[in-house]
């Protein structure tokens, strides 16, 4: 029987090779059935009902195949370990000096690999390599065996999240706001 689970046992090339010889033997079966029944019984009906019944067999059992491409090439997260990686992404938030972490993709690279990437805010005063080994940890008891961590310290993190707010709203979070001097053409000092 053809195994149909995803990511597990036949990889797709073995599993396309597989479908590929059951559809010429089913093929070659068919041939031999039509021609018994056709001698036999007379039956010329019996050829395209036996080609007709192989490729219904081949289409079903190429669903599979072609589902689990599909997960591959849009790099979706593979649902068997969806769970995992849900617990993972908690116990990687209570790691010591890890602020924070954002943009975490996990996809299914081939039937023995998943890949991911993640990027982990951390406080100024931890070591980053520390840290990329008890995230890779983490995750590769959830499954991923292929990782990128950026690391962000955290005076990046606030630097970059005030280049993506306007003026106003990085005064107001400095707290500067009241020493700001404007002059009639639009200008300030600090």
């Amino acid at each position: 029987a053809l195994p149909i689970s995803t990511g597990g046992g036949m990889n797709a090339n073995m599993r396309g090779v597989f479908l590929h010889v059951l559809a010429d033997t089913l093929g070659s079966v068919g041939v031999i059935i039509s021609t018994i029944l056709i001698q036999q019984f007379g039956w010329l009906i019996a050829d395209p009902l036996c080609s007709l019944f192989i490729a219904v067999l081949i289409f079903l059992s190429v669903i599979p195949l072609l589902k689990d491409s599909c997960q591959v090439l849009l790099l979706r997260e593979p649902l068997e370990n969806e769970r995992e990686l849900q617990m993972a992404l908690e116990k990687i938030q209570k790691i010591d000096g890890l602020i924070s972490y954002r943009d975490p993709h996990f996809w299914r690279h081939s039937a023995s690999v998943v890949a991911g990437t993640i990027h982990v805010q951390v406080m100024s005063d931890v070591v980053e390599q520390r840290i990329i080994q008890q995230v890779t940890s983490v995750l590769k008891d959830a499954g991923v065996n292929n990782l990128t961590v950026q690391v962000e310290k955290e005076e990046y993190f606030q630097h970059m999240s005030g280049l993506s707010t306007g003026f106003n709203d990085v005064l107001v979070m400095t707290k500067q706001r009241d020493s700001v001097v404007y002059y009639k053409d639009r200008t300030y000092i600090m």
